[in-house]
């Protein structure tokens, strides 16, 4: 049987802690569910799903490389965030470390629990008004670009990413997609090469597909349309003329 997601899952090394115990308290009181999971490696790879909000000190995730690596990667397929409570200086630190849009918030020590509180249910509110937002998933191999695409993305839309195309399927059942925001120039596993794939009997997803390229020359243009995607967006292009595309396919899409 499936997990059921809690709401608040507390990451911890292995005994609650005393700060940990009262904000699990007051989430409870205000209604909403709670568990730990020890950060071992072993533990967080049995769990089939993590928490909507995902509470850690941010000193122990640098303490523990590889168990930080497993669970920002979850994070990533899951579509859950971390909150992180510390110090200034590890918070900071972790900034180089973790993926900036898996981060919802963080809190530095010492902090006052009922504002915490306060805090983490307008996320969560936060987050359930999103789940009524359309969804897209984003698959480029740039960091660079995953990361600007999903802060353009996030105030309008429900956004997962995805480093590579061959590890895209398992985001796809995770996520459910509405869209998938595609680069069409990948090693590996490029764009056309995904699409054939998606659309194989084998796999047979009916998820509409626009490109994501670089290049804006005839050429390619032809080339991508050729592989018969709702449409190819040029990386190039501003914030507003991407969401306005964005945009209009959905609107195309409702009106069907």
């Amino acid at each position: 049987m499936d997990e059921i997601r809690k709401d608040f899952l507390f990451i911890t090394n292995g005994e609650i802690s005393f700060l940990q115990r009262s904000l699990k308290e007051l989430l409870e009181m205000a209604e909403f569910s709670t568990d730990k999971c020890n950060i071992d490696m072993s533990e967080l790879g049995k769990r089939e799903k993590l928490g909507t909000i995902n509470i850690v000190d941010a000193e122990l995730l640098i303490e523990n490389s590889s168990s930080r690596v497993l669970l920002c990667d979850q994070c990533i397929e899951q579509g859950t965030i971390l909150v992180l409570i510390g110090d200034a200086d590890k918070i900071s630190a972790l900034s180089t470390l973790v993926t900036p849009s898996i981060i919802g918030a963080a809190f530095l020590r010492p902090i006052n629990n009922k504002e915490v509180v306060k805090k983490l249910s307008e996320i969560m509110e936060s987050i359930r008004k999103k789940g009524l937002r359309k969804k897209i998933l984003i698959v480029d191999d740039s960091p660079v670009f995953l990361r600007t695409a999903s802060e353009w993305l996030e105030d309008t839309y429900s956004v997962s990413i995805c480093p590579s195309a061959t590890a895209a399927f398992h985001m796809i059942e995770v996520f459910s997609p509405d869209l998938i925001l595609l680069d069409y120039e990948m090693p590996v596993c490029d764009g056309a090469q995904f699409l054939k794939m998606l659309h194989s009997e084998t796999v047979s997803y009916d998820i509409p597909v626009m490109f994501l390229t670089s290049r804006g020359d005839a050429a390619t243009v032809k080339e991508v349309l050729e592989l018969k995607p709702q449409g190819y967006l040029l990386k190039s292009q501003p914030k507003e003329k991407i969401l306005e595309a964005l945009d209009e396919y959905f609107i195309k899409e409702k009106m069907k």
